[in-house]
């Protein structure tokens, strides 16, 4: 693939397949009991945290190609009416929920939702006291919510074009992120299961690592060491190795104190896996497929709806209180159903109101512009290539 085709790019459909698989993996790895303990599906967020950092950076390199500026403020009108809804009707629904069987204080919501309403998720206090209010899986989102207040804002301050500039930022975070773990994780939870705690910064250092590739892949430098593995025979042994690694990981987490570099090196796989799926070639195609989109739009909404989702069908069928295939198959089922639901009611709908409040704000901006420019024939320029390096 060569760089002007990468920059070509509109869409990059391999990456719904990857969603796709990410919150499938979670699920099973939560509810399908030991037989699924292989998936080492609690580090499918960190996936989720890849991508985003790629995607949200690749959009806000793109923007300031094409403009010569970054909008913040249509940055978080999209991010508003995308994020927002889905989680106010994911959040509100089990709110009505407690409600109704008079559980509201019993599990802790009058407290949690103050945490819930200000996405500091990870820092709510249940976490840590086993409170089960169906919602401590959104602890990813108050990861996600600092992280889009905090980035665009650096991507502004450093300027336009300004790629040395970029790769020094974003590798300075990298440092003092990885620098901050030891302080910022300060112990291990989840029933001894030697997984950080939420409000550790090496979630933050994976969002980075998005953000590092996105930049890698937009400038031609850059593109040009990760080019090699474009070629669709390349995806031969970074998805192989990937596997591998991956499925071996839970293993590797109980068998070495190192846990720390473990996740560096799963950023650094998930990064290449990446490169592999946004290049030509059958695994692309793959994931990019009708059903793997399907469930991959989906995905945001899937993954919240896991835990409320779960108690329900527990209690219409209590046989499947003990976790087995059969249990994660039914909640991964029954949670697409609504996500679908949500993503046709909700989802869409209000990301089309974000999209035509921004159209609305640029004509005004630009009939700004217009009535600023002194009268007078106007000579055009002559059309010239895009700057891509």
């Amino acid at each position: 693939m060569s760089h002007e085709d990468y920059l070509g790019q509109r869409r990059f459909p391999g990456l719904d397949g990857l969603r796709a698989l990410a919150a499938t993996m979670v699920i099973f790895f939560h509810f399908g009991g030991p037989n699924w303990t292989w998936l080492s599906g609690w580090v499918g967020v960190y996936i989720f945290f890849v991508l985003s950092g790629f995607l949200i950076t690749t959009l806000l390199l793109r923007e300031q190609d094409r403009t010569g500026r970054i909008s913040l403020s249509n940055f978080y009108i999209r991010r508003v009416f995308r994020i927002l809804p889905p989680y106010l009707v994911i959040l509100g629904g089990i709110v009505a929920f407690v409600l109704l069987r008079g559980e509201f204080h019993d599990r802790d919501f009058p407290n949690a939702l103050r945490f819930y309403l200000t996405f500091l998720n990870e820092f709510l206090p249940s976490f840590t006291n086993g409170t089960d209010n169906f919602f401590s899986g959104s602890w990813t989102l108050g990861i996600e919510e600092k992280f889009y207040l905090v980035w665009p804002f650096l991507l502004v301050a450093i300027g336009i074009g300004a790629a040395k500039r970029k790769f020094l930022l974003v590798g300075a975070a990298m440092v003092i992120l990885l620098a901050l773990v030891p302080v910022t994780t300060g112990g291990w939870l989840l029933n001894g299961a030697n997984v950080p705690i939420y409000r550790s910064t090496v979630h933050y250092f994976i969002l980075a690592a998005g953000c590092l590739l996105a930049i890698l892949m937009h400038y031609r430098r850059g593109f040009a060491l990760l080019k090699p593995l474009t070629h669709p025979l390349a995806a031969i042994p970074v998805v192989g190795g990937f596997l591998v690694f991956h499925t071996n990981l839970d293993s590797l987490w109980h068998a070495t104190r190192m846990n720390l570099w473990l996740l560096v090196a799963y950023a650094v796989a998930t990064m290449l896996l990446l490169v592999v799926l946004v290049s030509p070639g059958p695994l692309r195609w793959l994931l990019g497929t009708a059903p793997m989109r399907f469930v991959g739009e989906r995905s945001y909404s899937l993954y919240l709806l896991q835990g409320p989702v779960h108690f329900v069908v527990i209690l219409a069928v209590p046989g499947l209180g003990r976790n087995h295939t059969t249990t994660a198959v039914v909640v991964f089922l029954v949670a697409l159903a609504i996500a679908d639901l949500i993503h046709r009611w909700v989802e869409k709908p209000l990301i089309d109101v974000g999209k035509r409040i921004i159209a609305r704000k640029e004509a005004r901006r630009a009939e700004r512009e217009a009535a600023r420019e002194p009268a007078g024939p106007r000579v055009e320029p002559e059309p010239q290539p895009a700057s891509v390096s």
